[in-house]
């Protein structure tokens, strides 16, 4: 069943004070913006970039919600395209581009892989005593996971390989195959097949709408051992991926542009970005569309960035509205809280842990100061 968020009673009062971190993968808002409306007009459907675009400048933000308001925030560091950030209790993870940095009261690790392209989500496996790292490398349609004892790699899965092969080629409009086969690559040769071969991934790339899945989110599912929840962007679906076999098994569908699918109380959610909901496996959704806030040239359109679970409601981030969205879908209360305009936010981690926001403060001299 679909319930408009804007029936929910508007409150500030239903949820407790916040601290978290949020990346923010551009401060010009605006060029994305225009990029993505350009986009919206290719008769091809497929929303993002056909050509490689130069990277922007982003960061990491420490935010405070308090009763409708923030009561504090801080731009902690500029990095190159920050998407990915999770924290446990004494680490925070946070990408860059095509690199990880994973932040401890040790230092800072650095993880590395040619394979890394666009990397859009780090997740650790628990809150608590967190030893393995999750990566969704969208930009190769890949995943990987990271051993933290010593950040050697312990698992990967490359849609290619798994039947997700089907990427766009901009240049005849039509489909095309992707693999990093050289033996594969040669049979599509052979058989006439339109087909690209990713031979050296630190030097070729995959604009969004070239890819095959475009896996922007990829976390650990809470409730099976050695299963994850991994969002294709593309095809407007959340699969549940066994790391055992391979084999993905899909729970979502019928997302527009999604994003962020993974646990929610006894069910899945998964933000359908351009249809502006949220959705959940047992059917329900919630719609964003009656809200007020938005820009006029933004009329009839939403864009939802991602959505995250909080221990008392869940946080939304509405990127045409330039607002935080908390909403309790069982109190059916909301509040909407407005963050700079300029922000084009990506991802949100509590760290509300003492330990991981005592972790905050070194960041600054760790991987660069404002």
């Amino acid at each position: 069943m679909k319930t408009d968020l804007s029936s929910f009673r508007r409150s500030s009062t239903f949820y407790a004070p916040k601290a978290f971190l949020v990346s923010v993968k551009s401060f010009n808002l605006k060029e994305i913006r225009t990029r993505y409306l350009k986009s919206k007009q290719r008769a091809d459907g497929r929303v993002g970039s056909v050509e490689r675009r130069a990277l922007a400048q982003g960061g990491l933000v420490y935010v405070e919600l308090e009763k409708g308001l923030i009561s504090k925030y801080e731009i902690i560091s500029f990095l190159t395209e920050p998407r990915g950030i999770d924290a446990a209790k004494d680490m925070i993870a946070v990408s860059s581009e095509n690199t990880i940095h994973v932040i401890s009261s040790n230092g800072i690790d650095r993880i590395d892989d040619p394979w890394f392209s666009y990397i859009h989500t780090v997740h650790f496996n628990h809150r608590h005593d967190a030893d393995r790292l999750l990566v969704s490398s969208s930009g190769f349609d890949c995943i990987f996971e990271y051993n933290l004892t010593d950040f050697s790699r312990s698992w990967e899965w490359f849609a290619w390989e798994h039947g997700f092969q089907k990427g766009f080629n901009p240049q005849t409009g039509k489909e095309i195959l992707l693999t990093r086969n050289v033996r594969e690559a040669g049979s599509f040769r052979k058989k006439g097949m339109d087909y690209l071969f990713i031979s050296d991934p630190e030097k070729q790339a995959l604009p969004t709408a070239q890819r095959a899945a475009f896996i922007n989110s990829v976390l650990y599912d809470h409730t099976r051992k050695n299963t994850l929840l991994a969002t294709f962007f593309h095809e407007g679906s959340v699969y549940r991926i066994n790391m055992a076999d391979g084999s993905a098994e899909k729970i979502l569908d019928g997302l527009k542009s999604p994003h962020g699918g993974r646990n929610y109380r006894d069910h899945y959610m998964a933000t359908s970005t351009s249809a502006g909901e949220l959705c959940f496996s047992n059917g329900d959704s919630i719609s964003f569309a009656g809200l007020p806030g938005k820009p006029p040239e933004l009329a009839g359109m939403e864009w939802l960035q991602n959505s995250a679970p909080f221990e008392d409601c869940i946080i939304s981030i509405d990127a045409n509205r330039n607002s935080f969205v908390l909403l309790d879908p069982l109190k059916r209360k909301y509040d909407m809280i407005s963050y700079d305009p300029n922000w084009a936010i990506q991802d949100i981690a509590s760290v509300g842990d003492p330990e991981t926001r005592a972790l905050v403060g070194g960041i600054k001299e760790i991987i660069g100061s404002t």
